[in-house]
């Protein structure tokens, strides 16, 4: 499978944010998540790396 795991790059580290994620929609600061059944997060910040290999997508506020 193709989905990938977000998280929220903080001080203490990656906080999880969605799992399953089959797109990444970005708006200025705004990042649209969505996962495989349709579920749909916003989060504020900047896409700071895809790891296509380890299904993996972290963001920075």
């Amino acid at each position: 499978m193709c989905e990938s795991n977000a998280f929220l790059k903080t001080q203490d580290g990656e906080e999880f944010v969605m799992e399953d994620v089959v797109l990444v929609e970005t708006s200025g600061s705004k990042i649209r998540l969505t996962n495989i059944i349709g579920e749909v997060i916003e989060v504020e910040g900047t896409i700071e790396e895809i790891t296509f290999l380890d299904h993996k997508i972290v963001i920075s506020k």
